[in-house]
Formats: structure tokens, C-alpha cells, sequence
């Protein structure tokens, strides 16, 4: 990046972990399968390392009379099971530019994973399905995620955080666009 986003303007995507490592598998993910999912946070990169990388990149980007509206978390996998993401993004706000955040919303159970995210200017958190099983259809998450959890994280997510939230919902055809689900995750 940047690249041009319809919400975020130009937007320079920063893969805060390697690729594939999720706690879904969704049906429709553009890269295939999920390689790698855990449910526990760990270290993958060293936020120092990760800023430096970013302000080269931002330096690169202004020498060619580009502009970055946004650094956005959006990496090949879930952002959030980095334990690190919220140094992250408060190193990332030294690049004084807004901070997003692309998360599939399956750790918000968690508290720390609420707290790292709450820095972020704007937070986008993914709900595909409302019921269990279309849930476990469509997501295919790991075996050990409830989804009750999940959205009562996103609930209490939703009442503390400040910045811009909003929801992406994939529709799969015959999978979760009945109009009773559709309404269910309205």
C-alpha cells in the first residue's frame, strides 16, 4: 500500500502476524484454508521492529507525493491473537495518523483483547452469523470458541470503546442469507 479503500481512504496495510494463522477458516477466505489456529495470544514480531518498518514505509510513500489516511491492522490472519497489538498500535500513533483495526471479532471475549483494541481510531469486527451452527458453517471457527462469548465480548466491546465501530458481514449464498438470519445479525 496504500491502497484505496472505499471506508478508509488510502490505506497502508500492516500485517502484524504471518499469514494464516486465524481462528476461523471461513468458507470464502481468499487465501484457502487456514493453516495455523490457535485460540491464545502470543508474540510474533517486535513492535519495535514492526514501527520501523512502518515509518520507513510512510517515508517511501511521502517521497513519491503519496498520502496514508490510515495504518490499518489487517493481516493474513486474526490481528488480535497478537498479545503485542496494543503496543502496537500505541507506537503507531507516534506516525500521528488514524489507527485501524480489521478483526473477525473471535477474541473479543477476551478482556485484554477489548483493552488493546480500545486505542484504535476505528475498529471494524466481523458477523457473519448469529446462530451456532451456520456460525460453525460459515466461520468454521476453532473447536473450542462459543459464540455467545463472542458477541457478548463484541456487546461490552461496543459500550466502552470511543472510536468509529462498525461490522462486515460476509453473505455466502444458501449458507447465511435467509432472511431470519439476516435479520438476526441486523
Amino acid at each position: 500500500g496504500p491502497v484505496p479503500s472505499r471506508r478508509l481512504g488510502r490505506s497502508m496495510g500492516i500485517n502484524n502476524i504471518p499469514p494464516k494463522i486465524c481462528t476461523y477458516s471461513c468458507i470464502y477466505c481468499q487465501l484457502g484454508r487456514t493453516t495455523t489456529m490457535p485460540i491464545n495470544r502470543q508474540q510474533f514480531y517486535s513492535p519495535e521492529e514492526l514501527l520501523e518498518k512502518v515509518e520507513e514505509k510512510i517515508k517511501k510513500t511521502r517521497e513519491r507525493g503519496e498520502h496514508i489516511d490510515y495504518l490499518t491492522i489487517v493481516p493474513d490472519g486474526e490481528p488480535t491473537l497478537d498479545e503485542n497489538l496494543g503496543k502496537e498500535i500505541e507506537l503507531l500513533k507516534e506516525c500521528n495518523m488514524k489507527i485501524a483495526v480489521i478483526s473477525n471479532a473471535s477474541l473479543l471475549w477476551k478482556p485484554d483483547v477489548r483493552q488493546d483494541l480500545l486505542d484504535a481510531d476505528w475498529v471494524s469486527v466481523k458477523v457473519d452469523a448469529v446462530t451456532s451452527s451456520i456460525w460453525r458453517k460459515i466461520n468454521r471457527p476453532h473447536r473450542k470458541l462459543n459464540l455467545k462469548k463472542i458477541l457478548e465480548g463484541a456487546t461490552k466491546f461496543s459500550n466502552e470503546y470511543e472510536g468509529e465501530l462498525t461490522t462486515e458481514t460476509m453473505l455466502v449464498q444458501n449458507v447465511n442469507d435467509t432472511a431470519q438470519e439476516l435479520a438476526k445479525i441486523a
